[in-house]
């Protein structure tokens, strides 16, 4: 009795595994072992708006700065990629930081509110990678086919990969999104994260199953490389969401670097316990005051949706 138990749940167990799998990466679903429809209790709270926040990692100075941020908010079949901009001036309590320093300074729910009040959306889920993921991901797919639309140029060597395809590995794939080497500093570089987001899904959706078991072995051996406040059930309606959009269903919000937008320059901010000297930037409008800046966002969902 006790051995026909333990076959059971065991098969439970791998069944729900294998469909946790397939529905992540849009394996026809004739495969499946379990309905979709069970799912349907686990409901992603509020308007399904995940703060994505990619981070250096390691043990070097500014390794917790969140370098890469944006939200990842899905309507109707579609995924919207809203840039926050890294060096965004926020003011919280009586100091100033830089928004990508808020994850540093356990601030965690300082920034969510701040990038909720930024974007209009509640959000209120996170998820945070490290580079080491990214790069070990990108190698265990074989590399991604990338279309560049702008130069990447390394700041101290001057080398530059040119506009164009490219099949990059995941060191050159980390170059391409951390690299910040232009006229408007981030602001090119979140329209490289954009491409290289894109074509990272493209590759999930067309890889082998081998490869699949790779990757998913891969990051649940890796947990000291990334965070969430997602819980198992809301990983998996998360998951269901992503894997019913189209590529083309990627759409890209950015607000660029226009003078009628932001007041830019070098102010006094908090970093580690002590003001210094640092470039930042903020709404014309004032600090924390985003009223135009929601305005254009939801204006570029509507014209997008």
């Amino acid at each position: 009795m006790k051995k026909a138990l333990f076959v059971l749940i065991l098969f439970i167990s791998v069944s729900f595994l294998i469909f946790f799998i397939l529905e992540f990466f849009n394996v026809p679903k004739n495969v499946m072992i379990f309905n979709p429809n069970l799912f349907d209790i686990f409901k992603l709270d509020d308007s399904k708006a995940i703060l994505v926040l990619g981070k250096m990692g390691g043990y070097h100075y500014g390794a917790e700065n969140t370098d890469a941020m944006f939200v990842f908010y899905i309507k109707n079949e579609k995924i919207f990629i809203i840039h926050i901009p890294r060096d965004l001036i926020v003011k919280i309590g009586n100091d100033f930081y830089k928004i990508n320093s808020l994850y540093a300074f356990k601030k965690m729910d300082e920034l969510l509110y701040e990038v909720s009040n930024f974007t209009g959306l509640k959000v209120k889920k996170y998820i945070v990678i490290d580079s080491y993921i990214v790069k070990k991901v990108v190698d265990l797919l074989g590399g991604l086919e990338v279309e560049l639309k702008y130069p990447v140029t390394d700041a101290v060597s001057g080398y530059t990969l040119f506009p164009g395809k490219h099949k990059l590995n995941g060191e050159w794939v980390d170059f391409v999104i951390r690299s910040r080497y232009y006229s408007d500093g981030d602001f090119t570089r979140m329209r490289n994260q954009f491409i290289i987001i894109k074509s990272l899904k493209e590759n999930l959706q067309k890889t082998s199953l081998e490869n699949i078991f790779r990757v998913f072995n891969f990051i649940v051996g890796s947990k000291s490389h990334f965070e969430t406040n997602l819980d198992y059930k809301e990983m998996i309606e998360l998951i269901r969401e992503i894997s019913k959009v189209k590529s083309k269903n990627m759409k890209e919000i950015w607000i660029g670097y226009d003078k009628t937008i932001w007041i830019d320059g070098y102010f006094n901010i908090k970093i580690n316990a002590h003001y210094a000297p640092a470039y930042g930037l903020y709404p014309k409008d004032g600090v924390g005051e985003y009223s135009t800046i929601r305005e254009k966002i939801k204006k570029e969902i509507a014209e997008k949706h």
